[in-house]
This record gives structure tokens, sequence and C-alpha cells, in this order.
């Protein structure tokens, strides 16, 4: 599923319809390799004036809203009409030179001063690889690989 039909799935639902004051500010999605593809999207939906994110998990079948949640940071409020680079072409830009195999993808649509593509290639030796691609040209901006075992 594209995040684009996520977000149309979202719109048009009742649930979501019934939301006043709040802005839709990212878009998050797991999947398990590269040869997969997404299937469920987690919406993030801000209130400026609650200071309170609210999770819209959207898949083929249905949307359901979740509960609500203080922001983990400041909120920024994005511009979709960057949006020009699929998941599907940000990931084929990713994994072109990543040989390792993953056991999680965590892939995520948000604004970074412009619309970005983070996504996080963890691999079976605790290893996460960070990409940061610009949603509208396609860029890769960043690229840093990180342990996930603390080392003391």
């Amino acid at each position: 599923m594209q995040v684009k039909d996520a977000i149309e799935r979202a719109e048009k639902s009742d649930e979501v319809k019934k939301l006043h004051g709040y802005f839709l500010c990212s878009c998050f999605a797991s999947i398990k390799d590269k040869d997969e593809k997404v299937k469920e999207w987690t919406l993030l939906f801000y209130n400026h004036e609650k200071k309170v994110v609210l999770d819209c998990f959207v898949n083929e079948k249905f949307v359901t809203i979740g509960e609500e949640t203080p922001p983990i940071s400041e909120v920024e409020k994005p511009d979709l009409s960057g949006l020009k680079i699929t998941v599907d072409e940000a990931l084929e830009k990713v994994v072109k030179n990543f040989s390792k195999s993953t056991i999680n993808i965590l892939i995520t649509l948000h604004s970074k001063k412009s619309l970005m593509w983070t996504i996080n290639l963890i691999t079976k030796d605790m290893m996460a690889t960070t990409f940061d691609i610009d949603a509208n040209s396609g860029e890769i901006v960043r690229e840093e690989t990180t342990s996930l075992i603390s080392q003391y």
C-alpha cells in the first residue's frame, strides 16, 4: 500500500472526519525485508492546542484510531505536495547497495526542513543503518550505521 493511498483511506474514514484541530504530521510502516510490500501504515495526527498525537492505523480492510499521547518531540506540519518519491522508490534506492539481510525495516515519512523518508534497516547483528531520502528529489541526504547494542 502506498502512503498516498493510506492517507486517502484515512481522510474518507468517518472516524478521521470527526477529528477537529488535527493535522497529519508523519507516517510510519514496518516490514521484514526489502522484497515485502507495506501492508499497513500508522498515520500520526497532531493537535496543536492539546499538544497530543493520535495514531491512525490504515490497511486495506480498516482504519482504526488509537489513543491520544504526548509527542516525543516538536511537531512540524509537513508539506505533502513535495511527495514525489514513493516508498517503493525510496526503498529501491536504499537497498541497491545494501547486501546484508534484514530482520526489520522501519519507514517514516516526516518533515525535516523538507519532506523526508527515513528508512532504518535493522540487521541480525543488531546494526541499524539509517538513510534519509529527500521525498521530492530522491536524493540520499544521510547514511549512518550504528550498533543497537550499547557497549560499556
